[in-house]
């Protein structure tokens, strides 16, 4: 049987792009499909702007200390909406290094959902496509837990797509993105809480870390709730 590609690849995040690029260093037909942004979360929503942000934030715990190195104080101001539009064109500049590449390896990119028709064939935007290989490489998704008033609750999918800056943010669950957030956004000023069914944040990490962590947090004035669990937000 005669296929359109050799390798077709579900996903563009990191695992799927790599082995795109790699199959196709081989001399062999591939295609790759996304139907959000090319790079998966690292890109758009983790790594990459998580680092910006922390960046953005050193600034603000330096400024905090300045004095103490002959600076006096100064008015001062952080534009969180053109930090994020600095962000997002920065992640532009990303998504077009990427295009480039694929058209360089000679890989086809698909735009479009994906849905198996049978074990060698995909259908994206209405159009059948075949492989003789199909590789899954989709990722996955933040889980909400199911309690009264979660709508009003984000993710850290739309924390890069806030339009302002919040004074007030609780985070549920005291894991290293909700550590890293709490850390960042308490730098920008933020009326910080976490909340965490756990006695100290971060489960699975060395105790002696997480007791120095939890206590450097709360002494820069974050607040923690431990060994509870959210039963409900309220709107207010």
């Amino acid at each position: 049987m005669t296929f359109d590609y050799d390798l077709f690849v579900i996903g563009a995040g990191p695992g799927g792009l790599a082995a795109a690029k790699k199959a196709a260093s081989y001399g062999i037909r591939v295609a790759i499909t996304e139907q959000e942004a090319l790079g998966g979360t690292c890109v758009n929503r983790g790594c990459v702007p998580k680092k910006l942000i922390v960046y953005a934030a050193d600034f603000a715990l330096q400024n905090q200390i300045a004095h103490s190195y002959g600076w006096s104080d100064c008015q001062r101001h952080f534009d969180w909406a053109q930090f994020i539009k600095s962000v997002h064109q920065h992640i532009e500049s990303i998504h077009h290094s990427y295009s480039e590449q694929l058209q360089q390896a000679g890989i086809e990119l698909i735009r479009g959902q994906a849905t198996f028709v049978d074990s060698h064939t995909l259908q994206i935007n209405e159009r059948k496509y075949t492989a003789d290989k199909i590789l899954i490489a989709v990722g996955g998704y933040p889980i909400k837990p199911s309690i009264p008033g979660i709508d009003y609750a984000l993710t850290s999918r739309q924390m890069f797509d806030l339009p302002y800056l919040p004074q007030r943010l609780a985070i549920i669950g005291g894991g290293y993105i909700g550590v890293e957030f709490s850390s960042m956004m308490n730098a920008f000023g933020c009326n910080v809480t976490m909340i965490d069914r756990d006695e100290m944040i971060l489960s699975g990490f060395d105790d002696d870390i997480r007791l120095g962590v939890q206590e450097g947090l709360n002494k820069r004035g974050i607040r923690f709730i431990g060994n509870s669990t959210v039963k409900q937000i309220k709107y207010s």
